[in-house]
C-alpha cells in the first residue's frame, strides 16, 4: 500500500498542465498536482492562505522542497501579491530519513535529468524564477550563513527525530513574533518510528505560550509564533 502510494505520486506528473499565464490561485494548485509530491490540495491551499496574509516583501523559508510542487504555490501566492522570495533549501541528492530515501529514489530514477534541473525546469515553466532563491545544501549547512528574519518557516526536510529537531532548533530564532511555522507529515495518523520527527515536534514544541492559531490540515500543521 505504502510503496503504491508513492508511485502514485510519480503518475501525476502525466495531469494537463494548466495553460500559460498562470492568473490564479487555482491555477497554481492545478500545476502543483503535475509535479511528484505529497502534499494534497486541501494542505497546499492552506499553506497558500497563510502566505497569502504575510506583509509585503514576505521571506519564506521552505526546507525540503523535492521537485518543487509545494513551491510552485509559495511562490505563485507571491507573484499574484507581487512581491516576496521563497528561499528553498535542499540538497537535491534525493537523500533524508532511511524510510524517506527509498521512495525518493522511486521517483527521481524515473527523471532524466539531476534533481536540481527537474526543480528548476518546474519553476521555469510556471514563471516564478524571480520570486525562488535556491540554496544548495541542508538546514544544518545553509543556516551558518543565515542572517535574514522569517515570516513563514516551512520544515520539510530531514524527518528523523534528530534531524528534525536540529532543524526546528536551529531555525526558529530566525522566524518573526506573529511569523508562520509548518510542519509536513505531523498530523494523527500512524507514523512509521524514525520517521516521525515532524509528529514529535508539534506534540512537544508547538504549544502555548509560544505558539498560537494552531491548526493541522489533514497531515500538515500550522501555528502562529507569539
Amino acid at each position: 500500500m505504502v510503496m503504491s502510494f508513492f508511485q502514485n505520486q510519480f503518475s501525476k506528473k502525466n495531469l494537463k498542465k494548466p495553460s500559460l499565464p498562470l492568473t490564479s490561485l487555482d491555477d497554481y494548485l492545478d500545476l502543483a498536482a503535475t509535479i511528484p509530491g505529497w502534499v494534497n490540495r486541501d494542505e497546499l491551499s492552506y499553506k497558500a492562505k497563510i502566505a497569502n496574509k504575510l506583509p509585503s516583501n514576505a521571506v519564506i523559508v521552505e526546507i525540503g522542497c523535492f521537485l518543487g510542487r509545494s513551491t510552485v504555490v509559495m511562490a505563485g501566492v507571491r507573484k499574484l501579491i507581487g512581491n516576496g522570495k521563497i528561499h528553498v533549501i535542499d540538497p537535491f541528492d534525493a537523500s533524508g530519513d532511511a524510510f524517506s530515501v527509498p521512495f525518493y529514489k522511486l521517483i527521481t530514477n524515473k527523471i532524466e535529468q539531476p534533481i536540481l534541473d527537474e526543480f528548476r525546469e518546474n519553476i521555469t515553466n510556471a514563471k516564478l524564477d524571480d520570486y525562488i532563491v535556491v540554496h544548495k545544501g541542508t538546514a544544518e549547512t545553509i543556516i551558518h550563513d543565515w542572517t535574514t528574519p522569517i515570516d513563514f518557516l516551512i520544515l520539510d526536510g530531514d524527518q528523523s527525530p534528530a534531524g528534525a529537531k536540529t532543524a526546528y532548533d536551529q531555525w526558529l530564532p530566525f522566524l518573526k513574533p506573529d511569523g508562520y511555522i509548518c510542519l509536513h507529515n505531523s498530523g494523527t495518523k500512524f507514523h512509521i518510528p524514525g520517521h516521525d520527527g515532524h509528529r514529535r515536534l508539534f506534540l512537544e514544541e508547538i504549544k502555548p505560550p509560544l505558539f498560537d492559531e494552531i491548526h493541522t490540515e489533514k497531515q500538515t500543521s500550522f501555528a502562529r509564533k507569539n
